[in-house]
């Protein structure tokens, strides 16, 4: 008898996902930002500092003390899982690509990966497995590749989110540096040029908002401005903002006039936006043969044969 025709096995494992989903649902809505109307109920004004001036401070998981402290011994387990130094910055870079940025991200990714694996194998062995061949080379094989998808959807997702988060971010680099110039035209310094366009940004580009204003902050906190633009291209990960945190640390290197520096890489984000733009029209007709190929050509076909077969069929029964 298969163990997955018990009905108390069926429930437990129904329980069991059904309280996992409740608590992943549980963190997003305690991570997502807040709404629309928290966002037009703020009350700051253009020298008022104090909404962004913590947000060094703030990008811990933001729950409440009993979630923390169930957590953040399972961040430390996990922590001491990443591997080697050079596993943990990747890991950690593909983090804050994905926008998760607080120190628990990385142990909650590993304790991740190994209990969504750990949660597979057992549903495999004892689920989906015959008792006869849970323990045998078979048993061994699919426990082995259920570990191994459980362990590497964690990260295949995080390098999804990464991708659509970066494309976010390159689709609203050209209105930000629209605004930059505005501002830096009206001779506001760096800093205070991303304070105002993460302000303004704040509604129609959320992630790029976040990380004006995380970048701030580090231009506020660090001594080396350098430093501070390096991080928000190596947080990113986006070709265009790379090129933008080059060309302005050239412009502060010899001396180059702010809005000057702006509206060249306004310039030059906007016609890479409308280059890729025209590449990916361009290779819309390859992309659609396959389709067309797919759900036009048998219909046709069968239209064009279905006479001929009627004929062979009366034929043959004549």
């Amino acid at each position: 008898m298969n163990l997955l025709d018990d009905p108390l096995l069926q429930t437990c494992l129904g329980l069991m996902l059904c309280g996992i989903g409740l608590g992943l649902i549980g963190i997003y809505r305690l991570q997502r930002p807040s709404s629309l109307r928290a966002r037009l109920n703020l009350q700051s004004t253009p020298g008022d500092a104090s909404p962004v001036a913590d947000i060094l401070r703030n990008q811990g998981l933001q729950l409440s003390p009993r979630q923390v402290a169930i957590l953040r011994p399972i961040a430390r387990a996990g922590d001491s899982l990443a591997g080697t130094d050079n596993d943990r910055q990747n890991l950690r870079r593909l983090l804050a690509m994905a926008g998760f940025r607080g120190p628990e991200a990385l142990g909650l990714l590993m304790a991740g990966k190994y209990a969504l694996g750990l949660l597979l194998l057992m549903i495999v062995l004892f689920g989906l497995l015959a008792p006869d061949n849970r323990f045998g080379l078979s048993g061994l094989a699919a426990g082995l590749i259920a570990l191994f998808v459980g362990s590497t959807l964690p990260e295949a997702w995080l390098r999804l989110r990464s991708a659509q988060r970066g494309e976010r971010l390159a689709r609203s680099l050209p209105d930000a540096l629209d605004l930059m110039v505005i501002c830096a035209e009206a001779g506001l310094p760096l800093g205070r040029v991303l304070q105002v366009v993460s302000r303004e940004l704040a509604l129609s580009a959320p992630e790029m908002a976040d990380e004006l204003r995380y970048t701030w902050a580090e231009l506020q906190i660090l001594s080396d401005r350098t430093r501070a633009l390096l991080n928000l291209a190596e947080r990113t990960g986006v070709s265009n903002i790379e090129s933008m945190v080059a060309t302005l640390i050239q412009a502060e290197r010899y001396g180059t006039p702010l809005s000057q520096a702006l509206r060249t890489i306004s310039d030059e984000s906007r016609k890479a936006l409308i280059l890729n733009l025209e590449e990916k029209a361009g290779k819309l007709p390859a992309q659609l043969s396959v389709p067309l190929m797919t759900m036009i050509l048998p219909p046709i076909v069968a239209m064009m044969g279905a006479p001929a077969m009627v004929r062979i069929i009366r034929l043959l029964g004549s």
